[in-house]
């Protein structure tokens, strides 16, 4: 291994652990030691690294709607970043462009850390989740297989949640590039449906 490789690595391993990334799945992406990354976690934060085990599957850790569409709104950024090769394998450093947008975008009530957001791409990776479209409200979502929540829309559920009606298609703002998602504008796509448009 040539010297820019070990400085690519090194770089890439601060970067994770800037992002507060666990020790194993730096150690995962970069192959540098665990002990060399525990002394940089420390150089960084002024603390330990902290232990525990990664979770098998991360759809169990999802257990709120609320939680489901950060989730969702995570997976598609990485989506959007990784391209069709994210089912082939993780891109680390889609990861990260995804998981910095992401917190641009939620703060201040992110509720995801980089350790849920490095699962979630591994989840995508592995078919343990995936991203589904719901025609009621026209948006992607997250599906995990291990989630215990029910295997619908959580933009709807808590649109219903609120008083909302989900018997039609909810009506959403104009666009200054496309039709209106006023009903008016067509008929109202079924409810619970859950396939994407053709």
């Amino acid at each position: 291994m040539g010297v820019l490789d070990e400085i690519e690595r090194m770089e890439l391993a601060i970067a994770l652990l800037r992002r507060k990334a666990r020790v194993s799945i730096a150690h995962h992406e970069t192959g540098v030691s665990r002990s060399k990354l525990r002394a940089l976690h420390r150089e960084l934060h002024g603390r330990g690294a902290s232990c525990g085990q990664i979770p098998a599957i991360g759809g169990a850790t999802i257990q709120t709607r609320t939680q489901q569409v950060h989730a969702g709104l995570f997976a598609a950024l990485y989506e959007r970043y990784a391209g069709p090769g994210m089912r082939r394998q993780l891109a680390i450093r889609a990861v990260i462009a995804a998981y910095d947008l992401y917190r641009l975008m939620a703060l201040p009530q992110a509720l995801l850390d980089f350790n849920d957001a490095w699962v979630i791409a591994r989840d995508l990776r592995v078919g343990t989740s995936e991203l589904r479209y719901c025609a009621a409200c026209e948006v992607h979502y997250l599906f995990s297989s291990a989630s215990r929540l029910a295997p619908t829309c959580p933009f709807c559920a808590l649109y219903a949640r609120r008083g909302g009606r989900t018997k039609q298609r909810m009506v959403l703002p104009r666009t200054l590039d496309g039709p209106s998602s006023d009903p008016a504008d067509g008929p109202p796509a079924p409810a619970g449906s859950h396939t994407e448009p053709n």
